[in-house]
């Protein structure tokens, strides 16, 4: 099996009206003239203050150019729609900000969804300190609703380049919208690479449960993105949900003991409800270097679908990316005798844990040529316990494709013509 290839998506408006109206329940689709806003420079106060001053539905535009906001964050929480759009992610016309003063456990640029209507992101390089503080990049919080980030640079992020997140114990509606064509690159701890956060992109959702529904708009979406030696390049817990397909994953020796594609589970005695959903498909994951076996994908708790995706390796190690997908407890699971046994008083299921997870034509691909078919499968948690009381093939996880099941189309509707704002602007279903 090689990668699968990327059909290419069609420009035409109505084609793509139509698509977005099928998609999101016959919601009509129009494009909109809006206005334009140019900040003064691309320091924290100028974009902040032409935010403020954006009319609904406006394209705030960032000169390009390099700006360290120091200590300084802007936010965006009105009742208004907006694009904030800077010159570009690479080469002269980028628009790079810079935190060199970021405190911890905070976030360059915010956006509040319980104000804000549709947030759209483009064209900007945020560099993180890479430090031991723990920084973050761009937060959508509050349960953004349709909302696209695209053509974004990523670099040197302790706690999280991009992070999504619902409101805690919230009603529906959730989070739902699409990153691509993006990078994130070296989210990790630089003292301690395999502790802490260093999250690519990451999801929270609003930790209760509930039901699992795979295949619908109802998730966040991840495609066509490239992520490169982050701790996690993608994780989620409480109650999220993502796809995540058609992506480039690259781990290194620094960050190899961590693995690229992550969902937490519940913890034992905790209210909170872990990942809820995860659907992994069409993705390259390689591991470049030569020190230890890498780690590809790793689910703690939720229920999904993993297909066709390549695990792959760079260099000269005998020891490639070791499975296809790891199904862990996120609480231990005891070390038994002669496994899989039951320890008495210990239940199955426990809170969280992987109930179904449908795996099917993923190619490994091993030093001297060799492939090893998908049901290379390791059960464990994170302190190597012996799970196989809890994992069960042909109850908990199966090799073959989930009867009935129909991926998400792609690409995402709401991508749309990348250089019109709104263009597949509808009226919200809730």
């Amino acid at each position: 099996m090689s990668c699968p290839s990327i059909s290419p998506r069609s420009g035409a408006v109505p084609l793509l009206a139509l698509l977005v109206s099928a998609a999101f329940g016959g919601l009509p689709t129009a494009a909109v003239n809006a206005a334009e806003v140019v900040a003064a420079s691309c320091q924290a106060a100028d974009v902040q203050q032409a935010l403020n001053n954006a009319p609904d539905q406006a394209t705030v535009r960032v000169p390009a150019g390099t700006c360290d906001w120091g200590s300084s964050s802007v936010s965006f929480a009105q009742q208004k729609s907006v694009w904030l759009r800077g010159g570009g992610s690479s080469g002269s016309g980028a628009t790079l900000i810079k935190r060199s003063g970021a405190p911890g456990s905070s976030f360059a640029l915010d956006f509040d969804c319980s104000k804000a209507r549709r947030v759209e992101l483009s064209d900007f390089s945020f560099q993180g300190r890479h430090t031991s503080v723990q920084d973050g990049g761009v937060r959508l919080r509050n349960g953004c609703r349709d909302f696209k980030v695209h053509d974004m640079a990523f670099d040197g992020f302790t706690a999280s380049a991009l992070e999504v997140r619902d409101v805690r114990y919230s009603d529906p509606p959730y989070s739902r919208g699409v990153i691509y064509k993006s990078r994130f690159t070296n989210s990790f701890n630089p003292a301690v690479p395999n502790e802490g956060l260093g999250y690519g992109v990451v999801v929270y959702g609003s930790a209760t449960d509930i039901p699992l529904e795979l295949g619908t708009a109802e998730a966040v979406f991840i495609e066509d993105n490239y992520f490169e030696a982050n701790r996690h390049s993608v994780a989620s817990n409480l109650a999220s949900r993502y796809v995540v397909r058609y992506n480039q994953f690259v781990t290194v020796n620094t960050t190899r003991n961590t693995s690229m594609i992550d969902a937490h589970g519940a913890k034992m005695d905790d209210t909170d409800a872990g990942s809820r959903s995860w659907e992994v498909y069409g993705n390259h994951l390689t591991y470049r270097g030569d020190d230890y076996q890498a780690t590809g994908i790793a689910m703690r708790g939720g229920d999904g679908v993993v297909f066709d995706n390549l695990i792959d390796y760079e260099g000269s190690t005998e020891l490639g990316i070791a499975h296809t997908l790891r199904l862990e407890l996120e609480p231990d699971c005891p070390t038994y005798a002669e496994p899989p046994q039951q320890v008495p008083g210990l239940p199955r299921p426990v809170r969280g844990q992987t109930l179904g997870a449908w795996i099917w034509n993923n190619e490994r691909v091993w030093p001297g040529g060799s492939n090893n078919d998908d049901r290379q499968i390791y059960l464990t948690n994170g302190s190597s316990f012996d799970c196989r009381y809890y994992f069960r093939e042909g109850q908990e996880y199966f090799f073959f494709p989930k009867p009935g099941y129909q991926p998400f189309t792609y690409p995402h509707p709401l991508r749309g013509l990348d250089d019109v704002i709104f263009d597949d602007d509808f009226e919200e279903s809730n």
